[in-house]
């Protein structure tokens, strides 16, 4: 929702940063989003991110992500997305994941039904102090099951349960 590539390259670079940080300063067990670098080839090519409010209780994440334009199409966001959807379901025990995607990002819309995503409404936002059109999108448990199709591996988490309330 944040024109963040608008900025000169400085100050993309800070805000980056900047972002990063405040979800580490923020981090509560009961409010928390975890921030994973994407990397290919030793390079980073994006980011993808999952979190959670009062995930104890909802048992429910959200996920988001930004892939390099010069990366999409090659699978990179569909291994990513999965890598979280399997924290999320197998490591910390979630019934739902949720996303969003600008209706004109068929990319994005793309890997979410690729990986089991139903349709779970709209919403409207201002971005560039224009209206753009959000799909929202809910996987369940099941559906995650069922469309796994990435091996992923968890170690090392059990001892950092706590931090996201578990």
């Amino acid at each position: 929702m944040v024109a963040w590539t608008d900025a000169p390259p400085q100050e993309r670079a800070l805000g980056t940063l900047q972002y990063h940080w405040s979800r580490w300063g923020s981090w509560k067990p009961s409010d928390w989003t975890l921030e994973f670098a994407v990397l290919s080839g030793g390079v980073v090519v994006g980011t993808q991110g999952i979190g959670g409010h009062d995930f104890a209780v909802l048992r429910e994440v959200h996920t988001g992500s930004w892939l390099g334009l010069r990366y999409q199409g090659q699978g990179i966001g569909t291994q990513m997305r999965a890598a979280v959807l399997h924290l999320a379901f197998e490591g910390l025990g979630a019934r739902h994941a949720v996303s969003s995607a600008f209706e004109d990002n068929a990319a994005s819309l793309g890997v979410s039904r690729k990986l089991g995503y139903r349709d779970d409404g709209i919403e409207w936002h201002q971005v560039r102090g224009r209206p753009a059109l959000t799909r929202r999108l809910r996987l369940t448990r099941a559906d995650w099951q069922a469309a796994q199709t990435v091996p992923v591996q968890i170690h090392g988490l059990q001892p950092c349960l706590p931090q996201f309330g578990l």
